[in-house]
């Protein structure tokens, strides 16, 4: 999950105490599914699929909670098999998709909460 997060992020990351802002991220679920065959019933794409559920507090101590999804798919080789590496990265890139979801969330709420003011 940290490689996701210094995806998103670009390593601006700080892990002390005096953050303005801090994340507890979890992962809920992920898996694979095929999603593509080949003309003899082996699977040939797949889409990895993760679901986040996360805990934002602010610098106001403001505690929020969140979910967040995202889905990546890919091909595999010709012999249908999945490497471990293949794996990994699938539900490496699907958490990027689901920390850039989260961060379209929380942005939102980031304006409506200034709007109120």
């Amino acid at each position: 999950m940290n490689d996701s997060v210094y995806t998103i992020l670009d390593k601006k990351v700080c892990f002390d105490d005096n953050c303005d802002t801090k994340l507890k991220i979890v992962s809920n679920s992920s898996h694979l599914t095929p999603i593509d065959y080949d003309e003899n019933g082996f699977p040939i794409a797949y889409r990895a699929d993760v679901v986040l559920r996360v805990k934002v507090v602010d610098k106001h101590k403001k505690v929020r909670f969140y979910s967040s999804s995202g889905s990546y798919d890919f091909r595999v080789t010709d012999d249908s098999v999945i490497t471990d590496e293949a794996k990994l990265n699938a539900i490496k890139e699907a958490s990027v998709n689901a920390l850039r979801e989260l961060f379209a969330k929380i942005t939102k709420d980031g304006i409506r909460y200034e709007a109120k003011r």
